[in-house]
């Protein structure tokens, strides 16, 4: 069984044609060769001849591969180097001089890894699996393999993937381990389904059935064995006799497990049949071994059926031939035996080698380790200290904008307790008149007065419920709960809030607002910042004046304008109007009062929103305040 799964293993490095298209190939190769110039092309054609060659006639294959290295030294095209190489390890494989076979497999690797040559790289080790399982070093073996495999997959040779697919799974056979021996036979028959009844598939088929029998699935065998018989049909060559013999086994397995008499002679007959057409493929061939296996299961079939002497007759063939074939394999095994020592040495020369380079990798990388860790150190002094200088600007920058803050609330609260002071020694000098002059006052003077103290009190009144609106905001103590709002019944209602006032200076107010039109603000907020400026507009706007409010949107904000026919501004007003520390507060057109706090109130709740306002104005002709409210 050894040396039959070996020969399916070395199936498998080789190309895959028949012997008829293998002569043809040769032929027209050699047509080729009598015509090629001396180039990397004539290369070529020597490396291939060479492989077509292996089992043919091996020394012509030397021949071949000898012809193609020294060209291609002449040309100085290193890849021919690299197949010769392959070709010439390949050849003393097959001598069984393993030492000389490594040494050129490992050089041709090294020129195919040099030249980036995929295909070469995936060759080359599975070159050296197959040599390294002849030691039966199949964790090396197996090592091999895979990096062929993963090179196959990175270009995407599927004849190739198959192929070591298949001689990973013969190393698990070899291992025993046959469910994962059957994992990649199954795994490489289906890699190469994409070539329907391929060499390379009933190669695959012959092993799953090989691993079924071990597994003790002999019906499952027989149907794989079957399949690869399909794909061989009449093929002459030792292929079918492996699966004839195979199949001898299944069936004489199965007879040993049958209870019924008639069926266990049934299955005996079948197993005796295909045992007896294997032999006569094996005698053809003159493959002594495999002959000796079929002596021995015709001699076991033949005493399961209880022809006992028929049974000692294959059992004496068997173990003669068994005398002359292990007299040639211990010759075969002591060759092997001298292969593998000096192999060993040379990987003990190599082990002590890889040792002194680690040692001195071991202080370079010391070394290494040193200067990065001082380069390490200095870049987190240096974080350190780039940090520790920020986070002092910063303080420095937060200290001068609270200081500007401070000095800002001053002057706010020095222009606030001068414009409370006014309307207070204004309303406290009307009721000290009131109090000690009312009997000697005339009707027209008290009512002066009272007029008079009633709107000192509105003007207090108006500047105290802003400084609280602004103190409320400055401690976040107001409600902030935006929603969509329909713009046209907000704006109604601030209108309709301010008519009266708007009707004793006959001022007229048209609004401008499509109705589907909606704000995303808080309700509160947005009326308070509507009514607002609404109530600036008509304080400085003279009788008979007009009050525009129109609005647009797009894709991402909604604009409110409040334009007014009233005074105007000049540019420096502009400038500071929105500004805490600047006094800006001035009468309206009937001596109306203002603190021009409420301006300061609309911009905090506009930009509360992540809106913004703007006043366009001009000195006599007019103002026109612009609020912008995000959609989102």
């Amino acid at each position: 069984m050894k040396k039959y799964i070996l020969f399916l293993l070395i199936l498998t490095i080789n190309f895959s044609f028949s012997q008829k298209s293998k002569e043809q190939k040769i032929d027209s190769l050699k047509i080729e060769l009598s015509h090629a110039k001396e180039d990397t092309l004539k290369v070529k054609t020597l490396n291939r001849l060479s492989s077509l060659n292996y089992y043919r006639d091996s020394n012509l294959s030397l021949k071949y591969a000898n012809s193609a290295q020294l060209l291609s030294q002449k040309l100085g095209y290193k890849n021919g180097i690299g197949y010769a190489y392959d070709n010439i390890g390949i050849y003393y494989w097959l001598k069984a001089d393993f030492p000389k076979a490594l040494d050129y497999m490992y050089k041709a690797l090294k020129i195919h890894e040099n030249a980036n040559d995929k295909k070469g790289i995936a060759g080359s080790n599975n070159g050296l699996g197959t040599i390294y399982v002849e030691f039966e070093n199949y964790k090396l073996a197996i090592a091999c393999y895979t990096k062929a495999l993963k090179v196959s997959q990175e270009i995407k040779d599927q004849k190739s993937i198959a192929t070591y697919l298949n001689n990973i799974g013969d190393v698990y056979l070899r291992m025993k381990d046959y469910p994962k021996a059957l994992h990649y036979f199954d795994k490489a028959a289906k890699m190469n389904g994409f070539k329907k009844n391929s060499f390379e598939s009933g190669l695959n088929y012959t092993n799953i059935g090989i691993t079924y029998n071990f597994l003790k699935q002999y019906k499952k065998s027989i149907e794989a064995t079957n399949k690869s018989i399909s794909i061989y049909k009449n093929d002459s060559s030792l292929h079918n006799g492996f699966n004839k013999i195979e199949l001898g086994k299944s069936y004489y397995f199965l007879a040993l497990e049958e209870q019924n008499k008639t069926n266990k002679e049934k299955l005996l007959q079948k197993s005796l049949d295909y045992v007896n057409e294997s032999m006569l493929t094996f005698k053809k061939q003159k493959s002594l071994i495999d002959i000796r296996d079929a002596y021995l299961y015709l001699s076991k079939i033949k005493k399961a059926q209880g022809k006992n002497l028929e049974a000692l007759n294959f059992y004496e063939k068997n173990t003669n031939l068994n005398d002359s074939i292990f007299s040639n394999e211990n010759k075969i095994q002591i060759a092997l035996l001298k292969s593998q020592r000096e192999i060993e040495l040379r990987d003990k020369k190599i082990e002590i080698q890889n040792l002194k380079i680690k040692n001195a990798s071991r202080k370079v990388y010391l070394l290494i380790t040193i200067t990065v860790g001082v380069i390490i150190l200095s870049a987190l002094f240096l974080s350190l200290y780039l940090a520790k200088r920020k986070t002092n600007q910063l303080l420095n920058d937060k200290n001068k904008i609270i200081s500007t803050i401070n000095s800002q609330k001053d002057k706010f609260f020095s222009i606030i307790a001068h414009d409370l002071r006014g309307p207070f020694n204004g309303f406290l000098g009307l009721s000290e008149l009131l109090a000690e002059d009312l009997d000697n006052m005339t009707k027209e003077e008290i009512q002066f007065a009272a007029v008079s103290m009633k709107s000192s009190a509105t003007n207090l009144f108006q500047l105290l419920e802003n400084l609280l609106e602004w103190s409320r905001m400055e401690q976040g103590l107001i409600p902030f709960t935006p929603k969509e709002n329909e713009l046209d019944t907000v704006v109604s209602e601030c209108v309709v809030t301010l008519q009266d006032v708007a009707n004793k200076k006959d001022i007229q107010i048209s609004t401008y607002i499509p109705e589907s039109m909606v704000v995303y603000a808080d309700n509160n907020i947005l009326h308070a910042v509507i009514r607002n400026i609404l109530s600036n507009a008509i304080k400085f706007t003279p009788k008979g004046g007009t009050i525009h409010i129109q609005a647009k949107e797009d894709d991402k904000n909604t604009t409110i304008s409040i334009t007014d026919t009233g005074i105007g501004m000049n540019s420096k007003m502009i400038e500071n109007i929105f500004r805490l520390d600047v006094q800006t507060n001035r009468n309206g057109t009937n001596d109306e009062p203002s603190t021009g706090l409420g301006l300061i109130l609309c911009k905090e709740f506009i930009e509360k929103h992540g809106g913004e306002i703007w006043v366009e104005s001009e000195e006599g002709k007019g103002t026109t305040f612009n609020i912008v409210f995000p959609k989102k």
